[in-house]
């Protein structure tokens, strides 16, 4: 508050030294007080004489220590003191606040915006759930009763001049307060609580949002009873176009012409403006959409997903390719061993010498990758085997066998051996010359073979990732660029959504995009000329607004007269 200098200020009120006027009103004046006890400053209001006689004003005057004598809140003005002058004038000491009410600081400085709406509703809401559950009723919420400090940050509920107890006022009394503040039922003087003080809040909350109080200010009191009951739910029109759709419901139900269809409690109130707070900050940071799948990522997935099925189709190809080859190696060596083999027994055979054909088989049988060895004479008996069990028995065909590409008329093919592990197998016939003396069967381990594709399949799959890897990572860096122009460009148009037209996209670029900023700034350029040409030259450059300050009146109900006093 500031102190006013005036020459008709007492130097002592009680025990208070009066050090200044802070403001005056048609009943009561406001001092700059200071209580020399506890070394505090405080703030006196005292009433003018006039009023002082009225002995009805005086005792409702009293009413405010009374009423808010008790309440200890962060967001009410707490009430130290009250008593009279000598004259006989009725005063009370309160907490004296560095700072102006809401009225005067929106008259000077403008409308707050929307988050600082919220939390001064909310701290409003508060204070009155508090005060409300102690069973008092403030009955005058308005801007001229809201004290701001520490800026816009920090309000408190003031002037429980007309404040009462739940429940005590009978229905002929008379009533006080700001018409266009009141609800309808206390207009009316009908019984009324604490959703009387909401639906004030909501006439303030109103007016912070659309600068206009919800129905046209005027005195008579019947008048506007009659246009409350000709329109009332009025039109909400907030001048902020990013107000959440939450706030403007809020609004609506605390005005709502029947207490029963407002909100019930303060607590009510304050659980919604937080959600209308988060509501306001999702759609201030991310308007268009709350979660998306980023482009960027977008991309990149599509360009990987391409690129691993294109490589594994071609890998695909390689592998088989190269299984292949490596396949036909081994059938070659296998075919080449037989052959030498059957050329070292044929004549061994031919001559019937069993032992020299075991020692043959024996000596080739050292080398780890023949798996089987077994020489049949020309009737088919086998005379020499690595595995002794065969010795003297038919040469049979294995079971399971899986034949592969013949070459020079060796058979060849997977299967088992007396129920070994799979491996190739050669048949090879023994020839002398031109004569058949015998057959010969060849087995060898198809590890070396799995090694070398297992290799290959191992190479390809790396080749694979670290390819896939590389490309999706560059595309994902590369990709950012554009991303940028693009959230670029989303931003001005969110600045033109809030009626931003003077912003323009200075970047200039020689592509498609470079395309779309310019056609960005032609539209912004129209937008701004067609709102030049609506306002005309004589456009205020502020936001008109309805007069908030109203003076505090005590009325009787339509049918028993008019107001009787102004404050």
């Amino acid at each position: 508050m500031t102190v006013l200098a005036t020459a008709a200020v007492p130097r002592t009120i009680g025990r208070y030294r009066i050090d200044g006027l802070l403001g005056e009103g048609a009943m009561a004046v406001v001092y700059a007080g200071y209580d020399p006890g506890i070394q505090r400053q405080v703030a006196i209001k005292c009433l003018h004489r006039h009023v002082a006689d009225d002995a009805a004003y005086r005792r409702r005057f009293l009413a405010e220590a009374r009423a808010a004598g008790h309440l200890m809140h962060p967001n009410i003005v707490t009430i130290f003191d009250a008593g009279e002058t000598e004259d006989g004038r009725s005063y009370i000491a309160m907490e004296r606040l560095d700072g102006e009410t809401l009225a005067s600081r929106v008259a000077s400085e403008g409308l707050p915006p929307l988050p600082l709406v919220i939390e001064l509703a909310s701290q409003m809401a508060a204070a009155l759930d508090y005060a409300h559950s102690q069973g008092v009723i403030h009955h005058d919420i308005k801007p001229e009763n809201i004290m701001l400090a520490e800026g816009w940050h920090y309000a408190k509920l003031s002037d429980f001049g007309i404040a009462g107890r739940r429940g005590a006022r009978t229905v002929s009394d008379a009533v006080g307060g700001t018409p266009a503040y009141m609800a309808l039922e206390r207009l009316r003087g009908e019984p009324d609580d604490a959703r009387s003080d909401l639906f004030s809040l909501g006439v303030v909350l109103h007016w912070l949002i659309t600068g206009k109080l919800p129905w046209r200010e005027t005195a008579d009191v019947p008048r506007l009873i009659r246009e409350r009951q000709r329109s009332p739910r009025p039109a909400i029109e907030p001048l902020d176009p990013a107000t959440p759709s939450m706030l403007v419901s809020i609004v609506r139900t605390l005005l709502a012409p029947t207490a029963d269809a407002r909100y019930q409690s303060g607590a009510e109130v304050v659980d919604d403006l937080r959600q209308a707070r988060r509501e306001y900050e999702r759609l201030h940071e991310k308007p268009i959409a709350n979660r998306i799948i980023s482009l960027r990522l977008r991309w990149a997935a599509a360009l990987g997903a391409t690129l691993c099925l294109v490589l594994l189709v071609g890998l695909a190809v390689i592998y088989a390719k190269q299984s292949s080859a490596v396949t036909g190696l081994a059938l070659d060596f296998g075919s080449s061993l037989g052959r030498i083999v059957a050329g070292e027994a044929s004549e061994n055979l031919l001559l019937g010498d069993q032992a020299a054909t075991r020692a043959l088989v024996q000596d080739i049988a050292k080398n780890r990758q023949i798996r089987y060895l077994a020489v049949a004479d020309h009737l088919g008996e086998v005379v020499a085997s690595t595995q002794p069990g065969d010795v003297g028995r038919p040469l049979v065909m294995p079971t399971g066998q899986k034949y592969l590409p013949r070459a020079d008329g060796i058979d060849s093919y997977r299967s088992q051996v007396a129920g070994g592990d799979e491996m190739l197998l050669f048949d090879v016939p023994i020839r002398y010359q031109a004569k058949l003396v015998g057959d010969l069967r060849l087995g060898i381990s198809e590890a070396p073979l799995h090694t070398a594709q297992r290799t290959t399949l191992g190479v390809i799959l790396a080749v694979l990732l670290v390819t896939l890897v590389a490309v999706v990572g560059a595309a994902y860096w590369l990709f950012r660029r554009p991303l940028v122009l693009l959230q670029m460009l989303s931003d001005a148009l969110l600045r033109v959504g809030r009626g931003d037209f003077h912003h323009r996209i200075r970047l200039v670029r020689r592509d498609e995009l470079g395309q779309l900023f310019a056609a960005f700034n032609l539209m912004n350029s129209a937008l701004q000329a067609r709102q030049q040409n609506e306002a005309g030259p004589s456009t205020a450059p502020r936001i008109a607004m309805d007069n908030a300050s109203q003076p505090t009146r005590i009325i009787q109900p339509p049918d028993a007269g008019q107001n009787v006093l102004e404050e």
